[in-house]
């Protein structure tokens, strides 16, 4: 089942606010952004964005930034 242009506009709004609490996280808990999925979520969630021609917000490039800088791999289409 396709997701409708409203379903989509909540989740990439859902992933920019959860992306700003992982940074704010990220700054006291580096580890954690390094393991677990919610970073290849949200990268998937940013390539989303890319595909149906939306920039995706600062927050979601801040945290997949600090998340390689960290050490995890990232990899956006």
């Amino acid at each position: 089942m396709a997701m409708t242009e409203d379903e989509r506009e909540m989740l990439f709004e859902l992933a920019t606010a959860l992306s700003s609490a992982l940074l704010l996280l990220g700054l006291h808990e580096p580890e954690g952004l390094r393991s677990g999925p919610i970073i290849d979520r949200i990268a998937h969630v940013a390539a989303m964005m890319e595909a149906h021609g939306h920039e995706v917000p600062p927050a979601i490039q801040d945290v997949l930034r600090k998340a390689a800088e960290a050490g995890r791999p990232i990899g956006l289409a």
